[in-house]
This record gives C-alpha cells, sequence and structure tokens, in this order.
C-alpha cells in the first residue's frame, strides 16, 4: 500500500478519534452540569467535576479541538440552564482548558496551578463586573444591609445589645469593600486547589500523564516578597491611609496579599521543621488547620514565614546537620 495511503488513513482515524472522544466529553459535561443545576443535594458534587472533561480533552488534544469542545459546551449549557448557566461553562471551561494546555506541555506541577488559578481569576472578576452592570446590583450594599440585618438579629435572639457601635460596623463593612478584590484572589486559588485535588485523580486514571506538585514543605517564596511587605508598611507610617481613598484600597488589597504569601511560607516551614524532626505529618496539619480559628497561632506563622524569608532558617538548619 503506498505510504501516501497509509498516512491519509491514519489521520481520518485521529480525526475520528478527536471528535468521537470530543463528542463523549461533551455528554460527560452536559450531565454534570445537569445535575449542578437540577439536583440540589449532590449539586456541588457535580459541580466539583465541571473541569474535568476540558482537562481532560486538552490535555490530549491541540487548542482548535479544545476551543471547539468550549464553544460546543457553552452553546449546550444555554439549552440545559439557560443563561445562568452559560458563565459556569466558561468559567470551568476556561480554566479546564488552560490546566490541561499546561499538563500537555509537561509544565511544572505548580505553574499548572498557577496558570488555572489566575484564569479562574479573571471569571470572576468579569463575571463580578457583569452582575453588577447588568442587573444593577450593588455587592458592597447588599454585604452591609446582610451584616446589619445579621447583627440586629443576633441581638434579638441573645437579648443583648449589639456588642458593635454603627462606627464599627461601618468601618469593618468599608473594609471588607475595599479587600474584595484580595477576597476574589483568595476565593481563585483556594476553589482551584480543590478541584485539583477531586479531579486529578482521576484524570491520571484515564491517561492523562499530571506531573506532580513538590512537597509543600519544599514550597520557597521569593524574598523580594518580604522586602514588599515591609516597603508597605513603612510607607503606610509616612501617608496614612484614609479609608474611602484610593490609596486605602491599594494598601488593604496588596497587605491582605503579602500577608497571605508570608502565611503560606510559614506554613511551608512548619511543615519542613517536622519533617526535619520526624514528626508525624498530622502535627503540621493540624497546626494549619488551628491556626484559622486562632488568630495567635496564625500570627506565628506568618511571623515564622517572615523571620524564614529574612534569614533563611531553613539553610541554617541543614548547615547544623
Amino acid at each position: 500500500m503506498p505510504k501516501c495511503l497509509v498516512n491519509e488513513r491514519s489521520v481520518k482515524v485521529e480525526r475520528t478519534k478527536v471528535i468521537t472522544e470530543g463528542a463523549m466529553m461533551l455528554a460527560i459535561f452536559a450531565i454534570l452540569l445537569a445535575v449542578s443545576v437540577y439536583v440540589p443535594i449532590i449539586s456541588i458534587v457535580g459541580a466539583l467535576f465541571l473541569l474535568l472533561p476540558f482537562l481532560i480533552y486538552s490535555a490530549k488534544y491541540p487548542a482548535g479541538p479544545a476551543f471547539g469542545l468550549l464553544a460546543c459546551s457553552v452553546a449546550l449549557s444555554f439549552i440545559i440552564g439557560g443563561v445562568i448557566s452559560v458563565p459556569l461553562a466558561i468559567m470551568y471551561g476556561t480554566t479546564g482548558l488552560m490546566m490541561g494546555a499546561l499538563i500537555r506541555r509537561q509544565s511544572d506541577g505548580w505553574i499548572v496551578y498557577m496558570g488555572g488559578s489566575l484564569v479562574f481569576l479573571l471569571n470572576l472578576i468579569v463575571q463580578y463586573a457583569a452582575a453588577m452592570w447588568l442587573f444593577d446590583i450593588s455587592f458592597a450594599d447588599e454585604f452591609s444591609k446582610a451584616f446589619k440585618e445579621s447583627a440586629a438579629e443576633t441581638s434579638r435572639v441573645l437579648g443583648q445589645e449589639v456588642p458593635y457601635t454603627g462606627e464599627e460596623i461601618n468601618t469593618l463593612i468599608e473594609y471588607m469593600n475595599a479587600i474584595l478584590p484580595a477576597i476574589l484572589t483568595a476565593l481563585a486559588f483556594l476553589t482551584v486547589l480543590l478541584l485539583r485535588t477531586v479531579n486529578y485523580p482521576i484524570a491520571k486514571r484515564l491517561g492523562v500523564k499530571i506531573k506532580p506538585l513538590q512537597p509543600f514543605r519544599t514550597v520557597r517564596l521569593p524574598r523580594t516578597i518580604l522586602w514588599y511587605y515591609l516597603l508597605l508598611m513603612a510607607g503606610a507610617i509616612f501617608v496614612q491611609p484614609e479609608p474611602g481613598t484610593s490609596w486605602y484600597d491599594i494598601y488593604v488589597n496588596v497587605l491582605f496579599i503579602l500577608q497571605a504569601c508570608l502565611y503560606i511560607q510559614g506554613l511551608s516551614f512548619v511543615f519542613f521543621f517536622a519533617h526535619s524532626k520526624k514528626w508525624p505529618k498530622a502535627i503540621p496539619v493540624l497546626a494549619a488547620l488551628l491556626s484559622i480559628p486562632l488568630i495567635p497561632l496564625l500570627y506565628l506563622i506568618r511571623l515564622l514565614g517572615i523571620i524564614d524569608l529574612g534569614f533563611d532558617l531553613r539553610q541554617r538548619m541543614q548547615k547544623k546537620r
């Protein structure tokens, strides 16, 4: 058989495989979306796996077929759940395509995670802005109203006055509104971390080769983060941030993100220290969980992050061995 005919046949087989698997992924997405929209109890479970078809497909095939799957999924989501379902398809679809494309290039695990998180964050920002513009919704006003009603209800149930003054409540609301960008950033990264945790094992079983994340104890953030933090704190001394100003919004958002980075660095050091001392893995995990409700422990871990970045505690510990 002539070589050209063999090549032509292999191309047709490959094209058929791409189309067949694309149709299969589209069907899986349709089922998951229908569960997410119409089945109340397990809707959250369905939403956790909406990313999976896009991740698997884009990890196996190039951008052209992957974007074709996304376009079909957006159209199908409109048919299944109406306009409300379209943002879901776009959000999970684009995030899955980015992560799958990076996996296909055999990128490092942290690069895949960062790429997916940034795409998810971009979707959150665009959809938040679109909701405000289309529906004339002020989330700041809604949050303020809900918080004040909650405080009043709590006061009524307990039979006591609200433990906060009106001025303190307004200050808290202003702060929450100001750090909304930072909250969206944290939400995006935490959500993608959850999504990769539940979807990666399935993707691996279906033949997707994924580079694992390096152990958390090896995470080392750039030392420049510490300098940015110190410069920001020094700048706040000379130019006092006043609520309602642009400088205040920039200050609280950047401070929130830098403090989160220092906390991650400190938590990584806790895991490193526990590993070096051969402690049970449950100890650093317990410290991480307790640091959420116990603010002093959170401050301590953040301080460890500052010291680790500034004085390279890990290097000093390794030299003493």
